[in-house]
């Protein structure tokens, strides 16, 4: 595996996504870069460093917690960086999403009103409750200017498991 991430991040590999293959190598080397930082930047994550509120990293009691499914990953695609950062802040400062990740510059090519359309967009990755993912997608498409704002959703099936816990201390889960 080693070897097949050094390959991929030396052609300066760009993510696509249109296809299962490429969108699974594309997590595939997220995935690994993730790790690289975690060990070698006092465990960060979403950018900050995890206070006394999370669960020590090494915390073996941590691995037996998570419930597959109980937090999501959600897909939002906006036309900048600025929408993309005001709908982060936002589902942030509301609890709705412990971490969201601004992918920039990706290309989409999609079928709109009759004909092929093709627009440099920017990927939101949000990580939240499965719980609260009504309330993202209402955030959303109340904040969005897209009329119609892609949100889609996965389950999380399995994990780093103290980053799982964290996801669920950050967002409370639904009243």
């Amino acid at each position: 595996m080693q070897s097949f991430t050094r390959t991929v991040l030396s052609r300066r590999y760009t993510p696509v996504f249109f296809t299962s293959q490429k969108l699974l190598v594309t997590f595939v080397v997220a995935a690994n870069i993730l790790n690289a930082r975690a060990t070698t930047q006092s465990y960060k994550t979403c950018g900050s460093t995890l206070t006394t509120n999370c669960k020590d990293m090494s915390d073996p009691t941590a691995e037996d917690s998570y419930t597959a499914g109980s937090s999501s990953v959600a897909f939002v695609t906006t036309p900048d960086d600025k929408l993309a950062k005001k709908l982060a802040q936002g589902l942030v400062e509301k609890k709705l999403a412990a971490c969201v990740n601004i992918i920039p510059h990706i290309q989409s090519i999609y079928m709109w009103e009759g004909k092929v359309n093709e627009d440099n967009e920017y990927l939101m990755m949000i990580k939240t409750r499965t719980s609260r993912m009504d309330e993202v997608i209402k955030f959303v498409r109340e904040n969005h200017s897209y009329s119609v704002a892609e949100v889609i959703t996965l389950p999380i099936e399995n994990g780093n498991a103290p980053y799982l816990s964290w996801i669920e201390q950050i967002v409370p889960d639904k009243k």
